[in-house]
């Protein structure tokens, strides 16, 4: 039995060192109400606007929540929604309009599409069915020491750990607005009820939250995030690499000994081939997630890590992560994500294929037309993987690709974590461990190299 703080601690703990101090501070604003309900026509009150006015560009988080007077201890503080910004007085402006817009709710019409129940919508209904007002509270990550779990952070890592936490509390089900870093299947279940969503007898089961408290949390004597990081490719990466039961590190691409990959032709587009071993993996893992009516009970999709390797017998500190990401089996708009339709149905054709596809849209894909110019969409992979102007890569390139199971992987904090949740964990503490290489473009600060570096690749001109 670990004697560390659970999930539900660690978001108690966060509040009572954060948000309650500000709301029971004479010398604070807070807690600012945004709603002005005093006449017919909805404004936003002036300490609102006044304090959304109050700050210049920066690195914020902000929380709009529920308040049970008289907020004597975090259990008081009731999450709606957790976002970022750099610009925290249009941000909030535009969360007001889009509130006010949604109001009331018994205008609310299903149109039969998927997000037709929007976060606005929900935040809206939550308004209306509490007896507290909605507010909302605003902090400069910069004059943050730590996040939640105890290491330095900045606003877009924040936001995807809070939301994490939240979400695997089931307390906050029914009022909890966030879509991003939320499992799929919530917010298609959401669209399926609509507002009676925040009904309390509106029975619905948090699905990641009862299969998280069936893992203990781990130990770690990690000392700082890339330590963090390198603990959980031991776990993870370097133990499939090391198992001879399985096949890892496989290379993304069909490569010649030259380390020139492959192509094919899909209609009139030149694509470049995914190794056999590869899609033998991404079929066999997507298969734990699916079914071919829809998904199943258990895994809910794949983490992936696009990576390179600094010797042949790697350890943690060898393997050279490049992309970070996963491919949620349970979709938007349908049960089934287009991305897991080609696996479930047993089809051989790979043009969504868990994110990994052909197509356009899709990584694959995407880097192909990069490389042969018909666009730019991956420039930047294109310009750290490929020789200038050919298919040749500078390293061989493998991919890591798992359906996730809390169970077999632990979250990289030591704590249970669900699919929606560990990407922007990883990503995090990827970017730490290794900034000037992690080509993610979200989930990382706005100045990271990945955002903030010229990137040059000369499409392929002839056959290299």
């Amino acid at each position: 039995m670990s004697d560390r703080q659970s999930k539900e601690e660690i978001w108690d703990e966060w509040v009572r060192r954060t948000v309650l101090p500000d709301i029971q501070s004479d010398a604070s604003p807070d807690p600012v109400s945004i709603v002005d309900a005093s006449s017919s026509e909805l404004s936003m009150t002036d300490e609102y606007d006044a304090y959304r006015l109050g700050r210049g560009r920066g690195d914020y988080l902000y929380l709009l929540y529920l308040l049970d007077e008289p907020a004597d201890g975090p259990s008081d503080v009731i999450p709606v929604y957790i976002g970022e910004t750099s610009n925290v007085a249009s941000r909030l402006m535009d969360h007001f309009k889009k509130l006010r817009d949604a109001l009331p709710i018994s205008e609310w019409k299903d149109d039969g599409s998927w997000g037709s129940y929007g976060k606005y919508d929900h935040i809206a209904t939550v308004y209306e069915k509490s007896a507290s007002q909605l507010y909302a509270w605003v902090v400069n990550v910069d004059d943050l020491e730590a996040g939640p779990y105890g290491y330095p952070t900045y606003r877009h890592e924040l936001e995807g750990k809070l939301v994490g936490l939240v979400h695997s509390l089931p307390r906050f089900d029914r009022v909890f607005a966030n879509r991003d870093f939320v499992p799929n299947r919530v917010s298609h279940e959401m669209a399926q009820v609509g507002p009676e969503w925040v009904d309390k007898d509106h029975n619905s089961l948090n699905e990641e939250a009862a299969r998280l408290a069936e893992h203990p949390v781990e130990k770690s004597t990690a000392q700082s995030k890339t330590e963090l990081w390198y603990e959980w490719v031991e776990k993870t990466i370097c133990r499939d690499i090391t198992d001879r039961e399985e096949s890892d590190p496989i290379p993304l691409f069909e490569t010649d000994e030259d380390l020139v990959v492959e192509t094919k032709t899909l209609g009139s587009s030149t694509v470049l081939k995914r190794s056999d071993a590869i899609d033998e993996r991404i079929r066999q893992e997507g298969k734990q997630c699916v079914h071919t009516n829809g998904v199943k009970d258990g895994e809910s999709g794949l983490p992936y890590v696009l990576f390179q390797l600094a010797s042949e017998n790697p350890s943690p500190t060898e393997v050279i992560p490049r992309y970070i990401g996963k491919g949620e089996a349970y979709g938007k708009k349908n049960e089934l994500s287009a991305n897991f339709e080609e696996i479930a149905k047993d089809r051989s054709g790979t043009r969504s294929f868990a994110r990994w596809g052909d197509g356009s849209y899709w990584h694959v894909g995407e880097l192909s037309e990069t490389v042969f110019g018909e666009e730019s969409k991956k420039l930047s992979w294109a310009s750290e993987l490929f020789k200038e102007g050919t298919r040749h890569l500078k390293q061989q390139t493998y991919l890591w690709i798992r359906a996730w199971d809390p169970e077999t992987y632990p979250g990289p904090y030591g704590y249970p974590a669900y699919l929606a949740e560990v990407e922007p964990l990883l990503v995090g503490l990827a970017y730490e461990a290794w900034p000037d290489y992690l080509l993610n473009h979200n989930e990382v600060p706005s100045d990271a190299p990945a955002n903030s570096r010229e990137f040059e690749f000369r499409p392929v001109e002839e056959d290299h």
